[in-house]
Order: C-alpha cells, then sequence, then structure tokens
C-alpha cells in the first residue's frame, strides 16, 4: 500500500478538510492522557457528520482472521466494541471474523438487511516500517488483501487502519510473526476512539 508523509495528533489537518488519510500514533510522545484517541475521535466524528446521512445504518466491518496475529486487528476491535455494548452493527469479531472467503457474503447480506448502510471498515494494513504501529483514517474505501496481493472489491465509506507490518515482497510471509502487542494496542486504541466518537455525535 502507499502512504504519504506521516502527520500525527492534534496539528495534523482533519480529514473533513483532506482527502488524504490522517495518520495517529497510539502510545507515542503526542499521547499523553489518550490525546491522540481523543482526536481520533474528534475526526471521526467531523466525518461522521460531514458524510453519513440521518437515514444510513452505522455499521462497523471488522476485517481479518484470528488465525493470523498480523491480521487480527479487525477482529479484535469488532470484539473490544461488542463486549462494551456498542449500540450499532458490529461485524467481524475473534468468535465471528469476516474475512477473505465470507466478505462478499457479507457485504451482500448488508444489501438484504440494511437499506442505506454506511460503512466504517476496520483492517489491518501493511506500510514503511517507521509507520508500524500507527492507525490512518481514511474518507475513502478500504483495499481489503491488497497489501499480500490479494485484493478484494473496496470497502466502506470511512475506513481505519492500523499498520501492523512492512511492505515488503514477503509481507504475507511475516503476517503471522507481528508483536500481538502492537496489534492489541492499536485495537484498543481503536476501540476507544469509536466508542468516544459516538459520545461525540450519537453517530
Amino acid at each position: 500500500m502507499l502512504f504519504k508523509k506521516l502527520q500525527t495528533g492534534p496539528k495534523a489537518r482533519s480529514a473533513s478538510e483532506q482527502t488524504n488519510p490522517v495518520y495517529f500514533l497510539p502510545g507515542g510522545p503526542d499521547d499523553t492522557g489518550n490525546v491522540q484517541s481523543v482526536s481520533l475521535a474528534v475526526t471521526l466524528a467531523r466525518e461522521m457528520r460531514r458524510r453519513k446521512k440521518g437515514r444510513d445504518t452505522l455499521i462497523v466491518l471488522c476485517i481479518g482472521t484470528d488465525k493470523i496475529t498480523g491480521d487480527c486487528l479487525g477482529p479484535l476491535v469488532g470484539t473490544k466494541l461488542k463486549e462494551r455494548d456498542f449500540p450499532h452493527p458490529v461485524y467481524g469479531t475473534l468468535e465471528h471474523p469476516v474475512h477473505a472467503l465470507n466478505l462478499s457474503h457479507t457485504l451482500s447480506s448488508f444489501q438484504k438487511m440494511y437499506r442505506h448502510p454506511f460503512i466504517l471498515a476496520v483492517d489491518a494494513a501493511v506500510g514503511p516500517a517507521d509507520a508500524i504501529g500507527c492507525v490512518s483514517l481514511s474518507p475513502s474505501p478500504i483495499r481489503p488483501g491488497q497489501g499480500v496481493l490479494r485484493p478484494l472489491p473496496p470497502v466502506g465509506n470511512l475506513s481505519l487502519t492500523g499498520i501492523v507490518a512492512e511492505t515488503s515482497a514477503t509481507s504475507d510471509w511475516d503476517l503471522p510473526y507481528t508483536r500481538l502487542f502492537v496489534v492489541e494496542r492499536m485495537a484498543e486504541f481503536i476501540c476507544r476512539a469509536v466508542m468516544k466518537c459516538e459520545e461525540l455525535t450519537a453517530c
């Protein structure tokens, strides 16, 4: 995947002012008192107000599998949101993951179950080595599998990605050896931000 120069924290331009992803660094030097998490929540809330219509049903779609450490970010986020009683539909958990084999079926089911689905997609990504551990918010769909050369259809009205490993010719082989600590920290960070966004906007 391609990444722009990283901008993190409150100094980053909001996603409502640009079309490029905005980056946040969990546990970084600018994250004292969860500043980065709140900043992500505020930016996400702004995007929700800007893009989501009143008739839309917010759906959080967490993509990945618990079988591979580097790909379990989405299911971890989904599980955490459900455990905290997030009031909107959440798909993709450790128990019931949404991955390459069932993603198309899941998306088809949305069209039958919801008249106007608005999807916030969450997934792991690969990127530059110095970006590992960062979370990005993009006002564009996510492209699952692109980093490991297994592209799937674009997904989501908004997307949150956590960079779990370095882009390389061996990314597919490296993902099982991703540090769980890094993935867990990003999952908790994303979960807190999404829950805070709900407080700010009643999305």
